[in-house]
């Protein structure tokens, strides 16, 4: 059973602290009819609970307040009678590395009609292979961060590519707040399927889907009781797969140093796919398997070297290959002749890819039933009939079996062949597809409202903090804004930061730098601001070579605030210092003359989420600004 470590309901519940701040940005903005930074605030949002879990798989509060700001009081209808050959596929990000791109350009090779990609916030090159995919495809590839600076524009802009299609296919990021709303924009549009490929983690879009695409019927549970999708709303379509070319692994094996006559198991992962995220890792489990092996070579691909890799290296000298990321996994696959899935969490697409090449797949699945890890361990259809070792044992086994016998490993290698080819490719797939869009077509727009609030579980967030993001203390909200880039602004700064010390009982400092009495215009502005908000504390230093009793430096403080008609006895906190006192909140640095670092003070001392004190529980934090 999964043993959350004894930090993680504390690392939560702070998590969740963050998140409802950032909710509450959102629903402030919407309150002020600030669309835009709605959407912002909904996609930092997204972002935080997905690479920070909070205990919620969907937030269906937040997709309605980007719901109703984005239709206001029209209404959207689904026209599933176009019939004109063209499917639209949409995507935040593509990449050259890693199954989620590679999903999209198989989806189109294998779909007859006409394919269309839109990139909603493509932050770096796009893939080659994903333009070629398109332009063999017959449609266009639209990168709408390169020619729509704002989210609410790029929405518009999505909307108008999604009224060219048939059926719209949402393979987005958890975060896309700007697929949500295209969708949720009013009039006519296609059927909308959004699949599934984060079926794990916190994702939006529950009311950006019309058909949820799930690659795996497993997902199903977690979709209907964690995420509140209607059942009669979902369908199933299994990963399209197409098979490996490359050249013989010969060359390859020579330049790792592998033995001749050894036997190649193999496996192609991510680090926490097989990190001991509870307890075991799959360097615990191929410690036994190299043990009643000894004719076995190891290859591991995609995952970092590190301290228990190099342990289970010098064990077992000459048979242990870890070899990192590469940017193109096939010619790893040509010298395999065994694939071991990826423990304690099992892949999607590269036992399938392995099976697809004729490689017999070996996999343990050991978490009992009723454990939340057990989604963790489940696999894809043409896979999920195979028989799966239930303890570590039994998997050595298992592979010792394969690696002494070669035509067992033909035999079990040509059935996993069968059954993924049946379901994974050719007319098999495309039948399950054409299933899938009809299903789209018959239903109507959801409407969220109906759907009730979506529930907390911290048995699997706790779950998900020791797979994802194992770090005992919660991350800052603001490191987490980084696919806005320059749209996380001055506003959502000084918000952001503001909501972060609102429970805070104590002064916001501004420690000023030597020189503040040469700019009077400068100085008096910022007297005034510590006037009219109370929580900003002002400490000033005393004027260079000034005497003991500090003569010049109230002199000039005293000049300066009877400029904005104060007294020392009526003004703001203000005070003369030879050293910043303490505070548990203070402005980084020290402020200098400038009108930027003012703008910065009083945005956050005047933001409507500094509020009033509520509590004094939160640890002492300085605000530091992102650079974005």
């Amino acid at each position: 059973m999964h043993r959350p470590p004894d930090h993680s309901p504390g690392v939560i519940a702070e998590n969740r602290r963050h998140y409802e701040l950032l909710v509450e940005m959102a629903r402030h903005y919407a309150g002020q009819g600030d669309v835009e930074h709605t959407l912002r605030a909904a996609m930092l949002a997204g972002n935080y609970a997905w690479l920070a879990p909070v205990g919620l798989l969907s937030d269906l509060r937040l997709e309605r307040t980007v719901v109703r700001a984005v239709r206001g009081s029209g209404r959207v209808e689904v026209d599933g009678e176009r019939r004109r050959g063209r499917i639209l596929h949409v995507l935040s990000e593509a990449y050259s590395i890693g199954g989620h791109t590679r999903l999209v350009w198989r989806w189109m090779n294998l779909d007859e009609r006409t394919s269309d990609v839109v990139l909603t916030n493509q932050l770096g090159p796009v893939p080659d292979r994903l333009v070629e995919s398109v332009r063999d495809a017959g449609g266009d590839l639209h990168d709408l961060r390169s020619t729509a600076h704002d989210l609410l524009d790029r929405a518009r802009a999505l909307r108008q590519h999604m009224d060219r299609a048939d059926l719209v296919v949402l393979h987005v990021h958890p975060y896309d707040a700007v697929a949500l709303a295209a969708v949720n924009l009013p009039g006519v549009r296609p059927p909308v399927v959004y699949e599934n490929h984060a079926d794990l983690s916190f994702w939006l879009g529950v009311a950006g889907a019309d058909l949820l695409c799930d690659l795996r019927t497993h997902a199903r549970e977690l979709d209907v009781e964690l995420r509140r999708v209607p059942d009669a709303r979902i369908g199933v379509l299994p990963m399209p797969v197409e098979a490996m070319t490359s050249s013989p692994g010969d060359a390859l094996r020579r330049e790792l140093g592998i033995r001749p006559d050894a036997v190649v198991a193999l496996t192609v992962s991510d680090n926490w796919k097989v990190a001991a995220c509870w307890g075991r890792g799959m360097h615990h489990v191929l410690d036994r398997v190299l043990h009643w092996s000894p004719q076995l070579s190891f290859v591991l691909v995609g995952v970092t070297p590190d301290a228990n890799w190099d342990r289970l290296s010098k064990r077992y000298p000459g048979r242990v290959f870890v070899v990192g990321r590469v940017p193109d996994s096939a010619p790893y696959f040509a010298l395999g002749d065994i694939y071991l899935e990826s423990y304690p969490t099992r892949a999607g697409t590269t036992p399938l890819e392995a099976a697809m090449l004729g490689l017999p797949v070996v996999a343990l699945a050991d978490a009992p039933e009723g454990d939340p890890a057990r989604i963790f361990q489940t696999c894809s259809p043409g896979l999920d009939e195979r028989p799966v070792a239930t303890t570590p044992e039994q998997f050595a086994v298992a592979v010792r079996r394969l690696a002494v016998d070669p035509e067992l490993r033909r035999s079990e290698g040509a059935d996993a062949r069968a059954g993924v080819l049946a379901v994974h490719d050719g007319s098999g797939w495309r039948s399950r597809l054409e299933s899938l869009y009809e299903q789209a077509r018959s239903l109507p727009a959801g409407s969220i409202d109906e759907l009730g609030d979506s529930p907390t579980d911290d048995r699997y967030g706790a779950l998900l903090l020791s797979a994802f993001s194992p770090a005992p203390a919660s991350p800052d909200p603001r490191r987490m804004a980084g696919p806005l880039g320059t749209l996380f602004d001055a506003t959502m700064e000084s918000d952001l930061s503001a909501a972060l010390i609102r429970e805070v009982d104590s002064p916001i400092l501004a420690r000023v730098a030597q020189g503040w009495q040469d700019h009077p215009a400068w100085t008096s502005r910022l007297l005034a601001l510590a006037a009219v908000h109370p929580r900003l504390r002002v400490s000033l230093p005393f004027v260079a070579d000034d005497d003991v009793q500090g003569t010049r430096s109230v002199a000039c403080l005293t000049a300066l605030l009877a400029d904005v008609g104060q007294t020392p006895d009526d003004c703001g906190d203000i005070g003369l210092e030879s050293h910043a006192p303490h505070s548990t909140v203070t402005v980084p640095g020290e402020l200098t003359p400038t009108d930027e670092a003012l703008d910065r003070v009083e945005r956050l001392v005047s933001s409507p989420l500094l509020g009033g004190v509520l509590s004094a529980t939160a640890h002492a934090q300085e605000l530091q600004p992102l650079a974005v």
